[in-house]
Order: structure tokens, then C-alpha cells, then sequence
């Protein structure tokens, strides 16, 4: 036991030396190696720590991860952090992604949860978390969901590290999928993934086309809320949106992205251009709404409210106001968005103003107006109206005439170079506005028509209307004058209207002074003047500037004619019957194939197989009958101042009981009232072998002469010139140099008896 305890002393004792010797080396060994103090804290640095990590979780599930490389704490306790190689991601998911935020440094308030960043910071949006704590690569997400926010760029930038809201107040840069901008100002919220960029905005979207000519869109504004769940931009409080040659700027805008691609752009108090080489579009709305298709190309463009759409091209210039107008595009392979359509809703106008100052402009009017271009966008094909308006065709220049139509419905359809070429309209009334003449003291008359149907030819060079024509129940007044007719035909050049037949319609045209219906009726809007065609027949009243004087034509009643063709000039004052003419005024009659009615020069001309018949207006007071005359001759020309017909090429008279051949006739009418006995005739005088036929209750008289005249009032009966010979189918046969009958006494008075000189009277007992 005592040997035990002395071994236990003499281990206890080598151990003690052992570790004495090892202190000694010890001590020997710092003293020619000292350690180094520890780096003192920078002044009001409390804390210091290399590789710092602040975590947040939910249950299972991180919430935020803050990391950096170095990190200093000030004040008691530590809440101020001053971090270097910053790193925060911002977990969603359950962990699966995350938002991504670095920097070089940053400061970090614990109490308030918030960092800030005065240099560069990145923010990497939906990063794929593949191993938990470490950046494997980005979430793979863009074919899936293009048009994604993917990155940001910014200075002076705060964070919220709970909820990873950023925003700063200097210029930040920003990544999408398919595009990229920048702006002055920006804030982002992953929770509800907005973008909030607050002024000086720029975007450029490029959208998924893969072509390398595509062109991008453009967008700036004053500030821009992108809602990546909406998939929405909000532009405001002013927008521009430029792609190519289109251009949009408003107040403020509503972009819709999906797809990748802009397809919706919603904007207020909107105007904007569409350019094209030889077209310049422009348009304006208080409310504007613009679809585009998979490749950002616009497809429609819809204004409402003051809407304004203006086509200019080197040929003129198109402006249509509405309330609503609608664009549709065609989408070229090559020049991307060309009009196509063009839809006016509400009260509309469509002014067509040519750049030559010689061409006429046009002035459309309805509630609903389309325009169709041609193929390329840059010409107007057809412009139409699905609802009643009213068409305006101005004047280039003073001398012609001002044109306004109203329909139910109207059909433009335009040539080369935007040039009005036919134009078609139902249920129509035109009216046309003609310029004073240097000669007139007035404003003429407006002419009107009316007609179911209406068509118009234009010129190819000016636009002036060339032709116009109306038919199914067409109606027509200009001053005095009116007109009916199935169809119209008017040339411009000549100031010529032909009115025409259809079916059982005939043509019709009238005026104070008469009127006239035939196949085919033909008037000169200049003049006055008209020609009628195919059986013919007219109304004329009589001149009331001329005296009731006993005229062949009675001035108390109107002239009833018929013919196969009927002319008038002069303002009416020369009227020409042509063609199995027949003229009658109660019951007086004329017929000869061509009448000719003079009433400056007051003559009338029958020519052809006359006929001419003229009533005593009284009866005869010895007979008590009223007498009918009856001439009949190849020629008449009747003079109103001597109130002289002159029948010539053989005529014939046959008045009662008495019947008149000769080469020629000249036959005088009574004046008004003279002799008082009513009779129409006053004398007639026959020339060239004179024949007389007088039939009596008891006997028949030929008489014959070169010369043979009539009186009316004394009913006698002169012949002379030549051999004047009676014979008397009771008494035999009488010669003389002249020889007198009255009828009222049947007395016959013998001058120049072929036996002896002398006069005898023969009295029948």
C-alpha cells in the first residue's frame, strides 16, 4: 500500500515536470512570436460580424433570406445594420422561387424592416430555387407566360425586406421577356407584382415576331403601372405609343399584354398618325380603343366621342367626324397594318376636299357611313351610308353649280387617285343651286328631283359630275316648271335633261304656260328650251301679252296639240310640231306634218297636207247655223298683225255651202267683234285657177277665175282676172271680165261683158 502511494507521488511529479517544460517552451516561444491585437470597431460601431444570414420563415415554409458578407451593427441594441455583398431573395411558393435583390451595399433597419441601397441594385424576378439556399439559374417561365417582368435596375433604392417592395427616386432600367425600358422613379411589389415607374417612362416592346424587321412598339408616358397578373400596363397621365408610321397619343392609356404580345390598348383623349409613303392617316377620339393580334400589329382601331379621322394623299384629303369610328387593318406581311375599313356610327360627316383647286369638293352626311380602301391602304374604293343622309357638292369655282342630295341610302365608289367615280343612291331628292348669269338681276331658280333610284358619273380629272341619272317615279321642278318621267338622264356639259318613258309612265313636263306629255322628252336646262318625242301631246295657254285681237291661235283658250315630235325655244316663244301634227282650240282645228309657231314674230307655219278648220263663234243671223271653214293646202303661213293666212301648193276652202280651189288662198280672220255677226272669217281671196262651188237648195254654181274673192259679212263672191266665167246649173253659163255674187239676195252682178261693156244686174224671181 505504501509503495502504491509512492508510485501515484512519483507520476504526479513527472507530470507536473512535463507540463512545466511545455510551459516553459511556451512562454520562450510567444516571447519571440507576441500575438496581434484584435482591429478595433469603427467609432459608433458596436457589433461586427463576417458571413451574416437573417432569416424569416412561416411554418415549413422561408419567407426572406438576407445575406451578406460583412455586417456592422450600431447603437444599443443593434438595429442599425450596415451590410456589404448584399444578397436577398424574397421567397414564394413555399420556397419554389424567389425574387432575387442584390448590392454592393446597403443599410439595414431592423426595427422598421426596411433596407436601403444609395448604389446599384439588381432585382432578378421569379428565380427557380432548385437547392434551397443557393442561386441555381432563372425560373424557366417565359414560354409559358410571356411578357413576364424579369428585371430591375435601379439607385437609391428602398426595401421593404417583409414584403420585398422596392422603390427609388432615381433612374431605374428594367428587363422583360420581350422588351425593356427605362423611367425616373420606380417602385415594385412582388406580392401583388405590380411596377410602378413615376415619371420619364420609356418601354420598348418587341413582341414575339421572330422576323428581324419587326418593328417594335414604343411606349413612353408620364407614369406606368405594369399589373403582371392583369398582364396590364397603365399609362397616364399622358401616353405615346409609336410603332413605324403609327403613332398614338393621349392622356391616358390601358395596355393589355398576352401572350407576349400587345393586344389591347384602351386610351382617353387619343389622337394619333398612320403613315404610309403616299397616305397620311390621322385620327382623334375621347375614348380610343386599339386591338392588335399575336405579333402587336394592329388589327382595329375604335374611337368614341369627337371622333376625327383625316386620309391625306397627294389627290386631296378625306375628314370624317362622328361619334364613333371604327378602323379595321389588314395585316401585311411586309407593310404590317394598312387600312382596310372604316366605320362611321352616329351623326357623321365625310368631307372630301381634292388638292386641285379646280376639282369640286363633297360633303357626305349619316348616321352610319363605311369606307372601303383598296388594296395597299392608301386609296378609298367605295364609301356608302346604311342610313338616310345627304350628300353636298360644292363648287371649285363660282360658274358651277352647287349640288345637295338627300337618300336612304347612298354608294360612292371612287377611280385612280382617290377620284369620285360613279355614285349610285335610293330614295332620293336633289336639288341644284345654278350661278347668276351676267345677264340676270337675280339668283336663278333651284332645280328639284325626286326619284326612288339615282346614279351620277363623275369626271376622271376635276370630280365634276358629268351625268346624272334618276328613274322610277321621277319628278322634277325648277321655277315655274315641273316634270314627270319613269326615267331622267341629265348631261352636265350641255345643261341637257331627257326625261323618258317607262312602261305605263309616261314623260310629263309643264309650266304656267302649258304642258307636255310624250315618249321621250328632251329640255335644256339653260335655256328653257325642250324637244319632245314619240307621241306627243301638249297643253300650251295662250300669250297673254298679246291683244284677243281675232287671232288664228284664240288668246281666251288653250292650244290642245298632238304630233310625233314637238320642239320649243326662246323660252316657249318658238314651238315646232312635227310629224302628224294635230292643233285644236275647241273647235278649231290644225293638222299638217310640221307646225311652226312663232309668237316674237306672231306668225304660225303649217307645212304638209294642212288642214286648218276654224268655228264662227256666232251664228250666221240670216241662217241661224254656225259656220265651219275648212281649208285645205300643202302650205300655211299666218301672219297675227294682219291676221293673213296664206294656204299655198293648192288649196282648198270649203265653208257651208260653199267650196274654193285654187293654187293659193289667203284668208283674213274678223277682229274681235267686227261686223258684229261672230264669224271667224272675215275674207278670203284665191289665186292661180280659181274655182268656186256654191250649192244650193235648188241649183249648184261653179264659177272660175285667175283670181276669186269671198266676203263673209255680205256673203259675196267675186271673180276677176283673166275669163271669169258662172255657170249656173239652172240659167246656164255667164262670162265677164268680173263677176259678183251676193248669196243673201242671189243676185250675180256681170262687169265687162264679153259681148258689150256695159254692167247688167240679173234678178232672180
Amino acid at each position: 500500500m505504501r509503495r502504491l502511494s509512492g508510485l501515484l507521488l512519483l507520476a504526479m511529479a513527472g507530470i507536473l515536470a512535463a507540463v512545466g517544460v511545455q510551459y516553459m517552451r511556451a512562454k520562450a516561444a510567444a516571447g519571440k512570436n507576441p500575438t496581434q491585437p484584435p482591429t478595433p470597431l469603427r467609432a459608433g460601431i458596436e457589433v461586427s460580424s463576417p458571413d451574416w444570414v437573417y432569416r424569416k420563415e412561416s411554418g415549413n415554409c422561408p419567407q426572406m433570406e438576407l445575406r451578406s458578407r460583412e455586417m456592422e451593427s450600431a447603437g444599443q441594441p443593434a438595429s442599425k445594420l450596415f451590410l456589404k455583398k448584399v444578397q436577398l431573395r424574397l421567397f414564394h411558393k413555399c420556397g419554389e422561387t424567389y425574387d432575387f435583390i442584390r448590392s454592393e451595399s446597403a443599410e439595414f433597419d431592423k426595427a422598421s424592416g426596411r433596407m436601403f441601397s444609395g448604389g446599384e441594385v439588381e432585382i432578378t424576378l421569379a428565380v427557380k430555387n432548385t437547392v434551397a439556399g443557393t442561386v441555381a439559374g432563372m425560373l424557366d417561365e417565359t414560354q409559358e407566360q410571356p411578357g413576364r417582368l424579369l428585371n430591375i435596375k435601379a439607385t437609391g433604392v428602398s426595401v421593404d425586406v417583409a414584403s420585398g417592395k422596392a422603390t427609388t427616386e432615381k433612374k431605374a432600367t428594367f428587363q422583360f421577356d420581350l422588351g425593356f425600358g427605362d423611367a425616373v422613379g420606380a417602385s415594385y411589389n412582388p406580392e401583388t407584382r405590380e411596377l410602378e415607374l413615376l415619371s420619364d417612362v420609356h418601354l420598348t416592346w418587341k413582341g414575339r415576331d421572330p422576323k428581324p424587321n419587326q418593328k417594335p412598339m414604343l411606349l413612353e408616358a408620364g407614369k406606368l403601372v405594369y399589373k403582371e397578373v392583369e398582364s396590364k400596363v397603365y399609362l397616364s397621365p399622358w401616353a405615346k405609343l409609336k410603332r413605324d408610321g403609327l403613332t398614338l397619343e393621349s392622356e391616358t392609356a390601358d395596355v393589355l399584354i398576352k401572350g407576349g404580345a400587345i393586344r389591347l390598348v384602351e386610351a382617353a383623349k387619343a389622337h394619333g398618325v398612320d403613315e404610309l409613303p403616299k397616305r397620311k392617316l390621322t385620327y382623334a377620339a375621347d375614348a380610343l380603343t386599339m386591338n392588335l393580334n399575336e405579333k402587336s400589329v394592329i388589327e382595329k382601331i375604335a374611337g368614341t366621342g369627337h371622333a376625327r379621322l383625316e386620309t391625306t394623299s397627294p389627290t386631296g384629303r378625306t375628314i370624317v367626324t362622328t361619334d364613333r369610328i371604327d378602323l379595321e387593318f389588314e395585316v401585311a406581311p411586309e407593310e404590317g397594318s394598312l387600312l382596310k375599313v372604316a366605320t362611321a356610327s352616329g351623326p357623321s360627316t365625310v368631307e372630301s376636299r381634292p388638292a386641285a383647286g379646280t376639282a369640286s369638293a363633297r360633303i357626305l352626311k349619316a348616321e352610319s357611313i363605311v369606307t372601303r380602301m383598296r388594296a395597299g391602304g392608301e386609296e378609298v374604293e367605295i364609301i356608302e351610308t346604311h342610313t338616310p343622309g345627304t350628300l353636298d357638292l360644292l363648287p371649285a369655282t363660282p360658274a358651277q353649280p352647287r349640288r345637295h342630295l338627300k337618300a336612304e341610302r347612298m354608294w360612292m365608289t371612287y377611280g385612280a387617285k382617290n377620284q369620285l367615280q360613279s355614285f349610285r343612291a335610293v330614295q332620293t331628292a336633289a336639288e341644284t343651286y345654278k350661278p347668276r348669269r351676267p345677264r340676270d338681276k337675280a339668283d336663278p331658280p333651284p332645280a328639284y328631283t325626286w326619284s326612288r333610284d339615282l346614279t351620277a358619273e363623275f369626271h376622271p380629272e376635276s370630280g365634276d359630275v358629268t351625268k346624272l341619272e334618276q328613274w322610277n317615279e321621277f319628278r322634277y321642278k325648277e321655277g315655274e316648271r315641273e316634270a314627270r318621267a319613269g326615267r331622267a338622264t341629265l348631261e352636265v356639259a350641255s345643261n341637257l335633261i331627257t326625261l323618258l318613258r317607262a312602261e305605263q309612265e309616261p314623260a310629263r313636263s309643264w309650266d304656267p304656260a302649258g304642258s307636255v306629255t310624250a315618249d321621250q322628252i328632251l329640255m335644256n336646262q339653260q335655256s328653257g328650251d325642250f324637244q319632245a318625242e314619240g307621241k306627243v301631246s301638249s297643253t300650251r295657254l295662250p300669250d297673254r301679252k298679246q291683244a284677243a285681237n281675232g287671232s288664228m291661235l284664240n288668246q281666251d283658250e288653250p292650244l290642245q296639240a298632238t304630233s310625233d315630235r314637238m320642239t320649243t325655244a326662246g323660252e316657249n316663244k318658238r314651238i315646232v310640231y312635227d310629224g302628224n301634227a294635230s292643233l285644236w282650240q275647241s273647235a278649231n282645228r290644225l293638222q299638217a306634218s310640221r307646225v311652226t309657231i312663232d309668237r316674237d314674230a306672231k306668225t304660225l307655219t303649217a307645212e304638209g297636207k294642212v288642214v286648218s278648220q276654224i268655228l264662227d263663234k256666232k251664228p250666221n243671223p240670216r241662217t241661224g247655223r254656225t259656220v265651219n271653214t275648212v281649208v285645205r293646202a300643202e302650205k300655211l303661213v299666218y301672219n297675227d298683225t294682219d291676221r293673213l293666212a296664206h294656204y299655198t301648193g293648192g288649196s282648198r276652202l270649203i265653208r257651208d255651202h260653199l267650196d274654193v280651189k285654187s293654187k293659193e288662198l289667203r284668208a283674213w280672220l274678223s277682229k274681235e267683234g267686227q261686223d258684229g255677226g261672230g264669224s271667224s272669217l272675215d275674207r278670203a281671196f284665191a289665186d292661180g285657177s280659181a274655182e268656186i262651188f256654191m250649192t244650193l237648195p235648188d241649183r249648184a254654181r261653179r264659177g272660175s277665175a285667175d283670181h276669186a274673192e269671198y266676203f263673209v259679212a255680205h256673203e259675196k263672191v267675186v271673180l276677176n282676172g283673166g275669163i271669169a266665167q258662172m255657170i249656173d246649173s239652172v240659167d246656164g253659163t255667164t262670162r265677164a271680165k268680173q263677176l259678183t255674187y251676193y248669196a243673201a239676195s242671189d243676185a250675180l252682178e256681170v262687169e265687162g261683158a264679153l259681148t258689150q261693156p256695159a254692167v247688167s244686174r240679173i234678178r232672180r224671181k
